[in-house]
């Protein structure tokens, strides 16, 4: 195979090659600490380089977000800059409660030592926060009040680096705040949460990647686009109830606990005809009426008159 072919759209080194590349930028700059002005900036670093990658790769049932920028860009400026650090201040407390109430510590285990050595302790973490993002991915599409507030999430039409934090605060906070402070507070050593964390960061992000591009065996490890449309898929898979694919990051858990899917055409991953909301609703384009949910208030109105 030439240079060239590897390269293709149909290659196979380019989404593993990003990944290695933008989880080591990322380590080097939690390690190095480096002082910037922008707050999250690995994060925009890492939606920009999608960005090039769907412009260089175009997916071939891509539908077009250009009416759904202010709002896209909206919802990342509030969760990236505003959500992540009020909900961490807000959970952070509640989350050290439980520890202090049981153990009269704040952390579940007085030494990091007690939890094994460093490697063990890298694979502890990157499967306990999986885990954590994994069941409550599911509960937000299995409990009715957490389906309206994630649905909203569910109702973009492509999955693309511009609405990959297109979500109702408190939607965000729980899969994306509430993980990272039980991992602190159980007690492991800060590097192993921050090599272990950080893979999982950058491959959760990267499944939000609108390009045309094949994982290859990365899809048989993490959750990957190919893998992540079928989650957003409008039409739930056969023999599944609520969806498939819930696993951020890991794909494990999704193949121990029986959602896995990706079926084949041809030897390669096939995709869902159609992106969107399972019930049919529309993506809501003003971000003002995801955030008060507009879309619920007339039910909720309803019900409180009971």
């Amino acid at each position: 195979m030439s240079i060239r072919a590897m390269f293709s759209s149909r290659g196979f080194l380019i989404f593993p090659v990003t990944v290695l590349v933008l989880y080591w930028a990322l380590m080097y700059y939690q390690g190095a600490n480096i002082a910037v002005p922008i707050p999250r900036i690995t994060t925009f670093v890492m939606l920009g380089v999608m960005i090039v990658l769907e412009l260089t790769f175009r997916y071939r049932n891509r539908v077009s977000q250009d009416k759904l920028v202010l709002r896209d860009v909206t919802s990342t400026l509030v969760n990236l800059w505003g959500t992540i650090p009020a909900m961490t201040a807000v959970f952070t407390p509640v989350v050290l409660f439980a520890p202090e109430l049981f153990f009269g510590r704040s952390l579940f285990f007085d030494s990091s030592e007690q939890l094994g050595p460093f490697w063990l302790q890298l694979i502890l973490v990157m499967l306990l926060y999986s885990l954590l993002k994994y069941l409550i991915h599911r509960l937000q599409h299995k409990v009715q009040f957490l389906w309206e507030l994630h649905s909203y999430h569910h109702s973009v039409t492509d999955l693309r680096a511009s609405n990959t934090f297109v979500s109702h605060p408190i939607d965000f906070a729980l899969r994306n705040v509430l993980p990272p402070v039980v991992l602190g507070i159980v007690g492991f050593e800060p590097t192993a949460i921050v090599f272990g964390t950080g893979i999982l960061i950058v491959t959760a992000t990267l499944s939000h990647c609108g390009a045309g591009l094949h994982a290859g065996w990365l899809n048989a490890v993490f959750v990957t686009p190919e893998i992540h449309r079928w989650h957003h898929s409008a039409d739930v898979p056969k023999g599944h109830r609520y969806s498939v694919n819930y696993g951020v990051g890991f794909i494990v858990w999704d193949r121990l606990f029986g959602t896995f899917y990706l079926p084949e055409e041809d030897g390669v991953p096939a995709q869902p005809k159609k992106i969107g909301h399972p019930g049919g609703l529309d993506d809501e384009s003003n971000y003002l009426r995801l955030f008060f949910l507009t879309r619920y208030l007339p039910s909720f109105l309803q019900f409180s008159k009971r």
